[in-house]
């Protein structure tokens, strides 16, 4: 079978290979016809099949032409070897780097069909389970706004070297009692975070504690947020419900989903208890 030799028409039918592509590879050095006639007819070798078949896989894992040419001319054992584990190696990044991408896609899809199914302007309550988050520095409320800018370019740059842009935005905590007797006319933070889909074993986190939480989803830009902060304490008062200092600031709608900062929409969240009779 070895010495059987075949037209490029009949390689082409048996390999599966087109012959424009035998004749592009043979132009770029990497697969020749094992024999041509004084005429220029080009003849394979039934045996060339394996050739053509390692090529066809090298291609698959992603080696560029000029990479296959030497790795045919050169391969033993262990640069098969090096090259399938260094490949292996890269593959795996690669799936790791969708599967983030395509966990970010599912939370955005997830807090978009939140958005659209809750009422703006009222008061719910929802038990929430512990969540695992990331702060920034702490922001004194007397701090000037430009240190407040100052703090989340440093945890957009904390979340993004450490692979932290998930599908949640970067979220912030609000001494929110304290903005309500302010004359602050923005919302101001005292800590941003973010939520952990995953964590670095060496990482310190902080955690939103489980419990009942009197939420409301506000609609607007994220400076006006504090405007809702009322319905807390009316609702408080008629319930006869103890709130936490501390509001937690969500995005559902943000730059991300939506061209309009009129219609974001933000989830502010209060955790409360009963008060003792």
């Amino acid at each position: 079978m070895d010495n059987i030799y075949v037209s490029p028409t009949e390689f082409a039918s048996i390999s599966g290979v087109s012959r424009q592509t035998l004749i592009f590879y043979e132009k770029k050095g990497i697969f020749l016809p094992a024999y041509k006639n004084e005429k220029g007819y080009r003849f394979y070798l039934m045996s060339q099949l394996d050739i053509i078949a390692t090529i066809q896989s090298l291609q698959k894992i992603g080696l560029s032409l000029e990479e296959i040419k030497d790795y045919i001319e050169h391969r033993n054992v262990q640069s098969t070897y090096e090259l399938f584990s260094n490949k292996i190696n890269t593959l795996k990044e690669i799936i790791t780097t969708y599967h983030k991408m395509i966990n970010m896609m599912e939370t955005k899809c997830q807090l978009i069909t939140k958005a659209n199914q809750i009422l703006t302007d009222m008061v719910y309550i929802e038990y929430r389970d512990e969540i695992k988050i990331i702060k920034s520095d702490y922001i004194p409320f007397n701090s000037k706004e430009i240190n407040q800018y100052k703090i989340l370019g440093e945890h957009i740059k904390y979340r993004k070297k450490q692979n932290h842009s998930l599908g949640h935005a970067i979220s912030g905590m609000v001494e929110w009692k304290k903005m309500l007797k302010s004359k602050r006319k923005k919302t101001f933070y005292q800590y941003y975070y973010t939520i952990l889909d995953n964590q670095l074993e060496d990482e310190n986190y902080d955690i939103i504690p489980s419990g009942n939480y009197l939420v409301i989803y506000h609609k607007g830009t994220y400076e006006t947020s504090y405007q809702s902060y009322h319905l807390f304490l009316d609702y408080a008062k008629k319930n006869h419900l103890i709130l936490d200092d501390i509001a937690y600031d969500e995005s559902l709608i943000d730059e991300l989903t939506e061209a309009n900062p009129q219609n974001y929409i933000t989830q502010i969240s209060v955790k409360f208890k009963k008060e003792l009779e």
